[in-house]
């Protein structure tokens, strides 16, 4: 299974401070220090370019660090690195585990759980801890998509968005307080037949009075387009919480990816009751919401969103439109929306959305196929997956992996940042170029005096050159010369040594 780099980085900080012997020299170091400086200052083994845990056996060009073949190797060579320092550990294993499995897939859905709370008697007996004005069967509908129930949306969740889309009902997430809940089941009782409440509700402490936590529920009705639930709310069940302004009571739902949201926030125990969402979810008496029907993980926003058009695109406008996008910039690309307009996306992936390794719950009847059914899920854009429905369990995954490389397109505050960021890009590389033009005409300018300079010693050297051949041809003049003087001189010498021998001959027989 392929690794990321960054995944070998937070293991190799992990084990920074191990202490490990250099199997090439011996020394004694921490890990951080063999990495970063021993190799390659002592072994010349440089990270960029090479595996420093084998001394550069495995190596690569400049910039395909980052490749999967190489990331696994280093990967496994640190493991062996370690086993060799007597440091192993099973990081690797446990890597697949945490890179490529989302939390949420071992969510296990366990409603009305009352976090510490206790059950109050009265509030029991008005049913303010029962489901009431639910009607499962309005939810039905041919091929749909189930989930399963262990995640928390189960089989009704698809019929419920695919009803919302027909228009025909008034979609609300109301706040019913506890000692308004008995007037508010008498007045819906009357119309029964004009409203309905989702599966989908919880209690609720987190709205504080003088006296102690005042209980209320969150639902979400969906009611007929002319039906009395809006007179009735305001005339017979409305009513101010004690710290008025600081939430609203009856919320219209404005569009699906609204639904989803609601449908999300009162199926955990986040709250935003009281002003804030808190930090330690482990804490329950950090969590306002509680007695939950239909407990969500905070993810399934996600998977609601393949239930309708457009979703999965406003889930990443949510999730990163404030994003900074200054390093994205390398792997940003122009796109088209739907009027032809350009504007700027990058990869998904480049986002860090916190989606992708979330594996879609669906039921284990459903397998995805190629081939175009009646039965989908709308990922992003146009990108769809396929299901089949078959009679028997099998295990499969989908994931939101298969759309990593799908397009984001920045928001319009994203966008303008991108193009002052495009815009100061090119005036840098206008100023640069400049800057270059100006060092390519001063060192050109120095070529050609150079040349110049040159040219006029090359002249110089001719002229010696020239000189030289005069001064030799003199001296080879000289040396004829000097070689007929020599000729000369030997003839004398001959010539001399002739008469002296003749003269010695006229002297002896001048004495004899």
């Amino acid at each position: 299974m392929q690794r990321s780099i960054a995944t070998f980085y937070r293991h190799l900080k992990k084990c920074s401070d191990a202490p490990i012997r250099c199997p090439q020299c011996g020394q004694r170091m921490t890990m951080d220090q063999f990495y970063h400086h021993h190799a390659s200052e002592q072994h010349g083994v440089h990270s960029r370019k090479a595996c420093v845990f084998c001394f550069g056996a495995k190596r690569w060009a400049h910039g395909e660090k980052q490749h999967p073949d190489n990331v696994k190797h280093v990967s496994e060579c640190l493991q062996r690195f370690l086993n060799d320092a007597g440091n192993a550990s099973s990081w690797m294993e446990d890597d697949e585990a945490v890179d490529d499995t989302c939390e949420c897939q071992k969510f296990q859905s366990t409603p009305h759980q009352m976090l510490g709370r206790c059950k109050e008697r009265l509030n029991a007996y008005v049913g303010f801890y029962d489901s009431v004005l639910e009607k499962p069967d309005m939810w039905r509908c041919d091929d749909p998509v189930e989930f399963t129930e262990a995640s928390g949306l189960g089989k009704d969740v698809y019929g419920i968005v695919q009803r919302y889309f027909r228009g025909d009902l008034v979609w609300f997430h109301i706040l019913v307080k506890h000692d308004a809940f008995q007037t508010f089941c008498t007045e819906m009782e009357k119309i029964r037949d004009q409203v309905v409440l989702l599966p989908f509700w919880c209690l609720c402490d987190g709205l504080v009075n003088g006296t102690g936590r005042t209980q209320h529920r969150h639902m979400i009705v969906a009611c007929e387009l002319e039906s009395a639930f809006e007179d009735v709310w305001k005339h017979k069940i409305r009513y101010e919480f004690p710290n008025r302004g600081r939430a609203k009571k009856c919320v219209k739902i404005q569009d699906a990816f609204h639904l989803a949201r609601a449908i999300v926030y009162v199926s955990q125990p986040k709250s935003s009751c009281d002003g804030k969402i808190p930090q330690m979810l482990d804490d329950s008496s950090e969590r306002s919401h509680f007695h939950i029907n239909r407990p969500l993980h905070e993810h399934s926003i996600a998977f609601l969103c393949t239930l309708f058009p457009g979703g999965i695109q406003q889930l990443l406008l949510e999730q990163n439109g404030h994003k900074n996008v200054v390093h994205w910039e390398k792997e940003s690309v122009h796109v088209r929306d739907q009027w032809y307009h350009k504007k700027w996306g990058v990869p998904i992936h480049v986002t860090g959305w916190k989606f992708l390794n979330c594996v879609i719950p669906l039921d284990r009847r459903y397998t995805p196929t190629k081939r175009h059914t009646s039965l989908y899920l709308t990922l992003h854009g146009d990108k769809k997956l396929y299901l089949e429905r078959g009679n028997r369990e099998q295990e499969m995954r989908c994931s939101f992996q298969c759309i990593r490389d799908e397009t984001y397109v920045l928001s319009r505050k994203q966008q303008h940042v991108m193009n002052e960021i495009k815009e100061m890009r090119d005036m840098v590389k206008m100023e640069q170029e400049v800057q270059w033009k100006c060092k390519v005409a001063e060192v050109t300018a120095e070529r050609d005096v150079i040349k110049m300079e040159r040219d006029v010693l090359k002249t110089e050297r001719d002229v010696l050159k020239t000189e030289r051949d005069v001064l030799k041809t003199e001296r080879d003049a000289l040396k004829t010369d000097r070689d007929v003087i020599k000729t000369e001189r030997d003839g004398l010498l001959a010539e001399i040594a002739r008469l002296k021998r003749a003269l010695m001959m006229i002297v002896t027989n001048m004495l004899m």
